[in-house]
């Protein structure tokens, strides 16, 4: 009897155990379930949703202690006051109502959902409200951190970056015991930062905010969620960069020389690319733009004496060594940025296709990268001489400027559309034989020293470069007309 009523008890108590044990996991399913459904309001449009959230806390954000966050120690001791003075009066600018929230957290934040915000430009900022009216939203991809969607605003293609819910970076945080609302604040934080780098450091090379959504405190109740909205740019990869052209690939090549001499020199100090990959860049109308500043670094390396000044990529067994001058690695960020970028981009995009007069200079560029022999500055002078010569035509080595008599049969105004297409080598079309020429002459070149060439169609269109479009043919049928076209017959 002894031995039921204490076999009773134990049950009685395993019963309540487990009872508290399913409480508690019920409420952890619904604190998720809620925290799930306010993230996906904005993919699934769910409803109304208000602008205005709660009031604000009575506690002003510190500038300071915000850029202090942001870009810690500035690179160089006489330049923190211009440096500061500087970042401080865009975040002024950029954030201009944001309130302590009261989380503890410096990026937490919030900046106001309400007031109309420009950019350097004075190009007006989406607010939440206009992203509210984004329609046609569709996933594109998720990183550790972000979601991105496309979308459409007022008949433009938007990107459209959010809290990935289901990511690396809520669901390791998850699994250490916090809460998922915890955890999607803690994950916001890093698109709240890079809001403010991007609107910090605007470059033609990197992504353009249109506008951004970081609601006040306890507006999550409403539906919203930390929101960016950037330029609308197509995704990179290392097969992709093999099938453009050499010309698409020279532009490519000249707009990251460009940015890594922009970051090598920011009003507040040298950029680091912690974590420099190809996924990091898109591709808007054809220029390369940088848009992950997830981990960018404004520090270069604190030093005592030039041995602790070596740049070591172990991957490729290159070490360059630099020199400690006031207490830092100077251009320490910038030699990794060069490295990494001959790497991810143009040791192997400039040299395939290249015209052969132009090799010996990209043969200088490709070993400045490789060896690290040249600053981005002096880059950037060698990546523009041989664009200026691409541009002008004087790679044809032509060396007098006679007068060319054409052998072709020419029929102005004439066109042979979707006929006599045929693939080759280099074409920027994925259908034909697509080519940019700098002339007439040079079109005639080429289909001279193709066999399958019967002619080619030379358009009023032109590349980034101001080179022609040309579309070989390998045949003549039914000629067309158009005045914007003219076809050239190849002498048989």
């Amino acid at each position: 009897m002894n031995w039921k009523r204490g076999r009773h008890r134990r049950s009685s108590s395993a019963d309540n155990v487990w009872y508290v044990a399913g409480s508690c996991i019920v409420f952890f399913l619904l604190g998720n379930l809620l925290m799930f459904q306010t993230y996906h309001g904005f993919v699934e449009n769910r409803g109304e949703r208000s602008m205005h959230g709660d009031s604000l806390q009575d506690h002003p954000i510190s500038i300071k202690d915000l850029t202090g966050k942001l870009l810690g120690r500035p690179l160089m001791i006489k330049y923190q006051l211009d440096q500061y003075s500087v970042f401080e009066s865009r975040l002024r600018k950029l954030m201009e109502n944001t309130q302590d929230s009261g989380r503890g957290d410096i990026f937490t934040h919030h900046l106001s959902t309400t007031e109309t915000k420009f950019d350097k430009n004075g190009n007006r900022l989406l607010n939440c409200g206009d992203i509210d009216n984004i329609t046609d939203k569709e996933y594109i991809a998720s990183g550790w951190t972000k979601a991105v969607y496309k979308g459409i605003y007022k008949g433009s293609p938007v990107a459209v970056k959010t809290v990935d819910i289901r990511g690396q970076d809520v669901g390791s945080c998850v699994e250490q015991g916090r809460t998922v609302e915890d955890c999607y604040w803690k994950a916001a934080q890093k698109i709240i930062n890079e809001i403010v780098i991007l609107q910090g450091i605007p470059h033609d090379n990197i992504i353009k905010v249109i506008g951004f959504c970081v609601p006040k405190k306890d507006a999550d109740k409403d539906g919203r969620t930390v929101v960016m909205v950037t330029e609308l740019g197509e995704t990179i990869d290392l097969i992709k960069l093999l099938q453009m052209s050499w010309e698409d690939r020279l532009r490519i090549s000249h707009d990251v020389t460009n940015l890594m001499e922009f970051l090598a020199n920011t009003p507040y100090g040298s950029v680091s690319m912690n974590d420099y990959r190809r996924q990091q860049f898109v591709l808007v109308n054809g220029q390369l733009k940088l848009s992950d500043v997830d981990d960018v670094g404004f520090d270069e390396p604190s030093c005592i004496n030039d041995n602790e000044c070596t740049v070591v990529f172990s991957s490729s067994n290159f070490t360059k060594h630099l020199s400690c001058i006031g207490g830092y690695c100077l251009g320490y960020n910038e030699h990794r940025n060069l490295f990494n970028t001959g790497r991810h981009f143009t040791t192997f995009l400039l040299p395939h296709g290249a015209p052969l007069l132009l090799k010996p200079h990209i043969e200088q560029v490709v070993n400045a990268y490789s060896n690290l022999t040249l600053n981005s500055g002096l880059l950037v002078d060698k990546m523009n001489t041989i664009v200026n010569l691409y541009k002008s035509g004087n790679y044809l080595n032509r060396t007098a400027p006679e007068q060319h008599k054409t052998e072709f049969l020419k029929h102005t105004r004439s066109d042979l559309p979707g006929q006599h297409d045929y693939r080759c080598r280099f074409s920027m079309s994925g259908v034909g034989c697509t080519v940019s020429v700098f002339d007439q002459r040079e079109a005639e070149d080429i289909c001279k020293i193709d066999p399958e060439c019967k002619g080619f169609v030379i358009t009023d269109q032109t590349t980034w470069a101001g080179r022609k479009i040309v579309h070989l043919k390998n045949g003549i049928g039914k000629i067309s007309t158009n005045e914007n076209t003219d076809l050239l017959i190849k002498p048989s």
